[in-house]
């Protein structure tokens, strides 16, 4: 027989997932919720109170492996139009790649470590299987995810950044000569917004856009 007695289950394409701990404002995640179903998507969001975002990176990274890519975004994270994904894939296309928004972790190295941010990026399980998983937890020398980018830098593979086009109040220097800062509530290549710190009694600039979006 070409089947067994149950069919065989289509790999899917893409699953987007999105954490978030017990001190985020519970409107956040309906808000995201709400946005991703308004444009047909579905956003896996894991709330726990024991993980953090490196140990959730980890075990999405290494035990979802019944898709082709994998999509995260921050619970404070959204996309802005229906042509994201469109834009997303299009740059996912080219093999050995991670694409995501550009970030640097002001606090080490003197901000001087451009990577892609784990609140929003996108990489095939392929990819990440054949570069055996590397470990998304901070260092004392790097933030979240950081080692990611580094590992696929170190073994040639490509990086797609998404630059900031909109930036609601500057924060942080992004040490790149097209693209010298980002900050709170930054709009990544017209397409995906980040609130940042949207913890409870933060979020109001979050669910504002969320509205605006949804409107």
């Amino acid at each position: 027989m070409l089947f067994g007695k149950k069919a065989q289950q289509q790999q899917a394409l893409f699953k987007i997932f999105s954490f978030y701990n017990h001190n985020i404002n519970p409107e956040v995640p309906e808000y995201q919720r709400a946005v991703f179903k308004h444009f047909g998507f579905t956003v896996n969001q894991v709330m726990d109170k024991k993980l953090d975002h490196g140990d959730f990176l980890n075990h999405i990274c290494r035990t979802v492996t019944d898709t082709d890519y994998l999509l995260f975004f921050d619970i404070d994270c959204i996309p802005t139009c229906r042509e994201w994904l469109a834009l997303l894939l299009a740059d996912l296309l080219e093999p050995r790649t991670i694409v995501g928004a550009a970030q640097t972790a002001n606090h080490l190295r003197n901000g001087k470590n451009l990577y892609v941010s784990p609140f929003f990026f996108a990489i095939s399980t392929a990819y990440l299987k054949e570069l055996h998983y590397p470990d998304m937890r901070p260092t004392p020398d790097m933030d979240a995810g950081q080692n990611l980018t580094e590992h696929i830098t170190r073994a040639g593979g490509h990086t797609r950044y998404w630059w900031p086009t909109a930036i609601e109040e500057v924060k942080w220097r992004l040490y790149h000569p097209e693209h010298p800062e980002f900050g709170l509530g930054t709009t990544y290549n017209n397409a995906i917004y980040h609130a940042f710190n949207s913890r409870d009694g933060l979020s109001g600039n979050f669910i504002q856009k969320c509205r605006a979006v949804l409107s």
